[in-house]
């Protein structure tokens, strides 16, 4: 199309610029120039455009089907209008029931969703749970078994924290994803699909890490059982000694 401006463009100057007689003269190589540009030159054009247009509709009807990929706008739309203020609010429910005041603290902090509570977070578990004893104030296993369950409650109360905080940033993300959906432009679909796989990899790693503690606790309680057992066989192991002591002490 420049080509063609620019052609006529040349010729309209030459005529502008020659006299009539010079135009008389050339009259018969501008009319064979114009014919040309009208003709073949034209019908090329023209044919250059219909496949143009047929290329579009192609793309439009079968690579990038314009059709589909609006139903599923509305889609998004629907669900997004449908449930995300719902879903929004139900995440927001209150879960809160302590009543005294120590432990209102302590659930506002496990409960709160934000890391930067931990730091105050052990204060309040020794204030609404108690302070570990002093050696000596209880048997040596029975001292253990406290340090370490309660090593393993703030532990769990922590992960627990940055894990909400973690499923927070995980809806926003899935929320973005979502949006992009909606708009997103033909061809640019795996692009989202990655990021929305990206996402679910960061979820399953964090439920595995969830996971993991869980299967740690659940060890944790076995042990604890385990202790118990063991001293309770050591403690009897005792009295039949102290029996027997005193047995033949009497005899």
């Amino acid at each position: 199309m420049k080509a063609i401006r620019f052609t006529v463009g040349v010729l309209l100057a030459t005529i502008l610029l020659y006299p009539t007689g010079a135009y008389a003269q050339f009259g018969s190589i501008f009319s064979s120039i114009l014919g040309t540009i009208t003709g073949p030159i034209g019908t090329a054009l023209t044919e250059i455009n219909q496949v143009r247009t047929e290329i579009l509709q192609t793309e439009q009807q079968v690579l990038w089907p314009l059709s589909l990929i609006t139903q599923a706008q509305n889609y998004i739309a629907t669900v997004k209008a449908s449930y995300r203020g719902w879903m929004n609010q139900v995440y927001q429910l209150p879960v809160n029931s302590a009543s005294l005041q120590v432990p209102k603290t302590l659930e506002s902090s496990f409960l709160s969703g934000q890391t930067g509570q931990i730091a105050n977070f052990s204060q309040t578990y020794t204030s609404t749970y108690g302070v570990q004893p002093n050696s000596g104030a209880a048997p040596q296993a029975h001292l253990q078994m406290m340090d370490i369950e309660d090593s393993v409650a703030r532990d769990a109360t922590v992960q627990s924290i940055a894990a909400d905080q973690a499923t927070a940033t995980m809806l926003q993300t899935a929320q973005t994803i979502e949006d992009q959906a909606q708009t997103t432009a033909p061809g640019t679909a795996d692009m989202v699909a990655a990021e929305a796989r990206t996402a679910e990899l960061a979820s399953l790693a964090m439920q595995h890490k969830l996971l993991a503690y869980q299967l740690r606790e659940a060890a944790m309680q076995l042990a604890h059982r385990g202790a118990i057992l063991k001293q309770s066989t050591t403690n009897m192991q005792n009295l039949n000694q102290q029996i027997v002591n005193h047995l033949g002490g009497g005899q």
